[in-house]
């Protein structure tokens, strides 16, 4: 399935660094921001008051902890702000969102569409415009999700369903795991010279992210697997890794 992006203008994107290796991205227009899975509010909170800016929106990818561990905190300092995210029993009041559904934040006046993924988690949803790909625990640079509920085949599914996007999408990823997915994937593909040239240009960066659609279609062995046998024989040796 093809889906249709809107075109959003004037955004600024930048990760607020939670846990150990956690992105919270925050989504920025003028002074007004939304934030995609605030695991921990203490650091959207610092970062909000450093840099005099207001919290309209919070986005959900899904329903793990470190993705919504701090919004009942956020919503304390903020109990006015618009929640998004997919279907399940949430401690919070918030609007469910569906797969295909164009959401509209209209106190940024932006749009994304929701793309349902699941594999990581059943729920597991993404958020996408013309440019940007907000994809929580699906896609990794240069790798992807484990699979806690959903299966191989839901998963491959998901994968090939983000592969069809735009190849200059820019992808933001919810954990810092470039690096070592890297070096798992040169055990696959080891003569791979955009995998290759990938860990290269990375060397001494602390933030991989965000990365393009086009490098993980060269890079990312999950993306580039061929059917579902060769995408769960993938994930086992990864989870074995």
């Amino acid at each position: 399935m093809r889906f249709s992006l809107p075109k959003n203008s004037n955004l600024s994107i930048k990760p607020i660094k939670s846990f150990t290796d956690n992105y919270i991205w925050m989504i920025k227009k003028n002074k007004d921001v939304v934030v995609v899975d605030p695991g921990d509010a203490i650091p959207v909170l610092n970062f909000l008051k450093e840099k005099n800016l207001n919290l309209k929106s919070i986005l959900i990818t899904h329903k793990h902890a470190d993705h919504i561990g701090g919004i009942e905190d956020l919503l304390s300092h903020y109990p006015n702000i618009k929640i998004y995210g997919p279907k399940n029993n949430f401690n919070f009041i918030y609007t469910i969102v569906n797969n295909d559904e164009l959401l509209k934040i209209n106190e940024l006046n932006i749009e994304f569409r929701v793309i349902a993924t699941p594999g990581h988690t059943l729920d597991h949803v993404v958020f996408a415009d013309q440019d940007h790909l907000f994809c929580g625990d699906t896609l990794f640079g240069c790798g992807c999700g484990k699979l806690f509920e959903g299966s191989y085949s839901q998963m491959h599914s998901s994968l090939k369903t983000l592969s069809k996007l735009p190849t200059s999408i820019k992808v933001y990823c919810a954990h810092e795991y470039t690096k070592k997915n890297i070096e798992f994937a040169l055990t696959q593909d080891k003569d791979n010279q955009y995998l290759i040239d990938r860990k290269r240009n990375l060397i001494g960066k602390d933030i991989t992210l965000p990365s393009t659609l086009g490098e993980e279609l060269k890079t990312n062995p999950f993306l580039r697997s061929k059917d579902v046998t060769q995408f769960k024989e993938l994930r086992q040796r990864k989870d074995n890794f």
